[in-house]
């Protein structure tokens, strides 16, 4: 009797297909019951490679129980034990259609499956980009009067590459400053540095800005050295005594400890598409919480994986502010058949089964790649002779 009630609550997995639409992957996973999946992977620059990765993972997932994650998870990326963050965002992906399938299956929705909700609503926090300081600070104001408690800044704009040390650090600083000003003092405003400066630098800014009393001070130095991020946290948090949070592009539970064991570090941000789904995303907010660290998670993308952070958000007790970008535009409204409800600045916890979202698969098919391209003012920072102004 027990090996046929086992036998009987396995899914095995039928199909995966795989869409690039801009510079978004999506996976669609179907059991031999006819019950679908779906997850997003997030590795952006270079989602044609993503899909390479997950056409070639069908062999190990077709015929397999959908109603196994971890399992699925510890197989795929222990297989060959490279690490690797197209793989990462491949299995990223294929993990979250498989909970998507379990929620599915059991007629619940994936915070169930988590632990229950530990909050009734999740707080946003927009992201504010601009070509210019004036359009930042109007874009500000606007999501302030739309009542959004929480935007996230980014305040290097227009020739700043190519400015004098002084004069790059006055003029970014002055934008936190006349910001503050604009919107008062009823909002948290955390600033996106984007990788732009060393370590030294960090300090100086941290120290510049701390008047305005950010929400936090995000990636400062390029990613690439656990020892230089661990040394600009230390450095911005001894001279703004306040909040940094790093690592979101970080693709592994072990990667994540070690930022996590550094004390300067308060929030750590985990990206669902690239760092696990929702397998390694609740391990990551454990390690956190021993630490009493906060989860602010890289988001930018599409619904799919803003859906699937809104999940843990829902279960997850140091989940703080959910990173989030406007939905109610083309092509976010096209690629799923209702995008994630927010009101008031906060964003709305689905009670259906799985994910709670839908792509619109019938659109999908006419989408096509795009490359990443500068649309989200995204690229090498070049400095005055020429060179890198980011190292």
């Amino acid at each position: 009797m027990v090996m046929n009630s086992a036998k009987a609550n396995t899914s095995p997995i039928a199909d995966i297909w795989v869409h690039v639409a801009g510079h978004w992957l999506f996976v669609v996973v179907t059991t031999e019951a006819g019950m679908t999946g779906i997850g997003e992977a997030t590795y952006f620059p270079h989602p044609l490679a993503t899909a390479a990765v997950i056409e070639d993972l069908k062999s190990l997932y077709i015929g397999a129980d959908a109603f196994r994650p971890e399992w699925m998870f510890q197989r795929a990326v222990k297989h060959h034990c490279i690490r690797d963050a197209c793989q990462m965002a491949a299995v990223s992906a294929l993990d979250q259609a498989l909970w998507d399938i379990k929620g599915k299956a059991l007629g619940v929705p994936v915070w169930q499956l988590l632990g229950g909700r530990v909050r009734d609503k999740v707080r946003a926090i927009l992201l504010v980009e601009a070509p210019s300081v004036e359009a930042l600070i109007a874009g500000a104001v606007a999501a302030r009067d739309e009542g959004f408690t929480a935007i996230k800044l980014k305040p290097f704009v227009g020739d700043w590459p190519r400015q004098t040390t002084a004069r790059m650090l006055r003029e970014v600083i002055g934008t936190v400053q006349e910001t503050r000003a604009a919107v008062g003092w009823d909002i948290d405003i955390a600033i996106e540095m984007h990788r732009n400066l060393p370590p030294d630098l960090a300090g100086l800014f941290a120290e510049g800005v701390r008047s305005m009393r950010p929400y936090f001070l995000e990636d400062p130095v390029m990613p690439f050295s656990l020892a230089a991020n661990v040394q600009a946290a230390r450095n911005m948090v001894g001279a703004l005594g306040g909040t940094v949070a790093l690592a979101e592009r970080v693709t592994n539970i072990w990667e994540f400890r070690d930022y996590s064991d550094c004390a300067d570090i308060a929030i750590l941000r985990p990206d669902i598409g690239l760092a696990g789904g929702f397998t390694q995303m609740r391990k990551i907010a454990a390690i956190a919480e021993s630490r009493q660290q906060r989860i602010v998670p890289h988001n930018f993308t599409a619904p799919v994986a803003t859906a699937a952070h809104i999940q843990m958000a829902a279960a997850t007790v140091n989940w703080d502010v959910q990173g989030y970008v406007r939905e109610d535009r083309d092509p976010w409204r096209q690629v799923v058949k209702a995008i994630n409800r927010i009101e008031d600045g906060y964003l709305l916890i689905p009670d259906a089964p799985g994910l709670g979202i839908e792509l619109d698969l019938e659109w999908l098919a006419g989408a096509s790649y795009t490359p990443f391209g500068s649309q989200f003012h995204h690229g090498l920072a070049l400095a005055a002779d020429g060179g890198p102004r980011q190292i």
